[in-house]
Parts: structure tokens; C-alpha cells; sequence
């Protein structure tokens, strides 16, 4: 099965080069890459084991060391920044009732307009 990623110009960049030094396709030298990755994310000699197990609730972040730590505690952060589906939903019926309020591009605070339906 074959599908189409996306990923940056950078990483890109850096695939090409890694696949010509080293005689592979891009899919071939991604494919490396990958395995490469999940193995080390495997291994519990590295610690990586150990942060997805904070991260799923199993041992606590105090278990781990101070690069674990580090490593946990950004992991945790990259979902927070991305609103999920559900407040999605929830921030688009706010602004579908005129009762939602957020920034503007300079961070000035922007009321939506009534639209004369019930607010909560």
C-alpha cells in the first residue's frame, strides 16, 4: 500500500542527500529512516520506552531523567497548540450565535456580532 506524506522542504532536502550517499530510493532511504526510528523508539536501553509510558499514564515523569523529562514534556506540549475537533465545534457554535470572543491579528479583543439568536 502506498501513501502520500508531507513533509518539509528541509527534511526533504536531507532524504535526498542521505538517499544518494547511501544508494537508495527516497521511499527506500524514508523507509530506513522509519525503521530506524521505531526501533529506537522500542528500545528501552534508550529511554524513549520509558517517556511513552509516562505519556500514556503508566509510570510517572519523576521516573524519568532530566533528558527524559525534557523529552516527555515536549512531546506532551506538541498537541496542545492545535485545537482538536470537538473545540473546533464548540468555538464555531460561539461565533455561530455571536456569543464567541477572541483576538484580532494584534492581539486586540474582538467581539463577534449578535445575530439574534439565544446565547447560552
Amino acid at each position: 500500500m502506498t501513501a502520500a506524506v508531507k513533509i518539509s522542504d528541509s527534511a526533504m532536502s536531507a532524504l535526498r542527500k542521505a538517499a544518494a550517499l547511501q544508494s537508495r530510493s527516497l521511499s527506500g532511504q524514508a523507509e530506513h529512516w522509519l525503521r530506524l526510528g521505531r526501533a529506537f523508539e522500542c528500545d528501552p536501553r534508550f529511554g524513549y520506552a520509558k517517556i511513552e509510558q509516562a505519556l500514556q499514564g503508566l509510570i510517572s515523569p519523576d521516573d524519568l531523567d532530566d533528558a527524559g523529562q525534557e523529552a516527555y514534556f515536549e512531546k506532551l506540549a506538541d498537541g496542545y497548540w492545535e485545537p482538536s475537533p470537538v473545540e473546533d465545534a464548540f468555538f464555531a457554535d460561539l461565533r455561530a450565535r455571536g456569543v464567541g470572543v477572541g483576538l484580532d491579528g494584534d492581539g486586540k479583543i474582538v467581539y463577534n456580532k449578535p445575530t439574534g439568536k439565544t446565547p447560552l
